[in-house]
């Protein structure tokens, strides 16, 4: 494979605006309670990318931000070393979307979850795939938790394999799961699998919601750290 993308936070001191967005908005999908801003005190650098949680009496403030039509990709492999909070609802998260949404919108055209993590059970990893058939509101979906110790506060290497009939999850280069197009007789067709589009990625730090469970109004800041993005082809 080819080095076609990196992202070396540890270099940088500011955000490539010409590759990443900043998202920003105080409502949010999942019953999440925190609002998005562009604030150089939610995202910053220091030895890498931060994505800081922080509480002003109400008001919890975090960072998401995306490559939406300025990178996108269409299989290969991701590398991302990360590190994540422990904060009781926290609930950072390294993932993908679809660029065109070609089959239509969430989840017709899928969602590709490489990192999920919760301060609430700081010792699991979780890794889904979303599809129209197959996604968390009915309750059945590509779906693997592990348990990795430890997580919290511990750069590891999370990794993504994506080829047109399987997808792959590592950390630190140790296979976690595998998810394979039409396995255990699961539909094959576009409304089951469909991974075949480009998609762009999306680093956040939710807070609360329907993963991130119950917050510890006392535990903030909170930092979701990312240093360094590799993606081969």
């Amino acid at each position: 494979m080819t080095l076609i993308k990196h992202f070396d936070f540890t270099r940088m001191s500011s955000l490539d605006r010409d590759i990443w967005n900043v998202e920003v908005g105080e409502k949010w999908a999942n019953n999440e309670v925190q609002h998005y801003v562009d604030d150089p005190k939610n995202l910053f650098f220091d030895d890498g990318l931060v994505i800081r949680a922080t509480r002003e009496g109400d008001v919890i403030r975090s960072a998401r931000i995306n490559t939406k039509h300025k990178f996108s990709f269409q299989y290969g492999r991701i590398d991302i070393v990360a590190s994540v909070p422990g904060g009781k609802g926290t609930w950072p998260a390294l993932w993908m979307m679809p660029e065109e949404s070609r089959q239509g919108r969430w989840p017709k055209s899928g969602e590709i979850d490489i990192m999920e993590h919760t301060g609430n059970e700081p010792n699991k990893l979780y890794t889904c795939l979303h599809t129209e058939k197959y996604n968390h509101r009915v309750q059945e979906q590509y779906d693997h938790t592990v348990t990795i110790d430890p997580m919290v506060d511990t750069f590891r290497t999370y990794s993504l394999r994506w080829e047109k009939d399987t997808i792959r999850y590592e950390v630190d280069g140790d296979k976690v799961t595998t998810y394979t197009r039409g396995e255990q007789g699961r539909d094959a067709s576009p409304r089951g699998w469909p991974f075949d589009q480009p998609f762009y990625l999306i680093i956040n730090l939710a807070i609360g919601g329907t993963l991130g469970g119950i917050v510890d109004g006392d535990c903030f800041p909170q930092d979701f750290k990312v240093r360094d993005i590799k993606i081969y082809q």
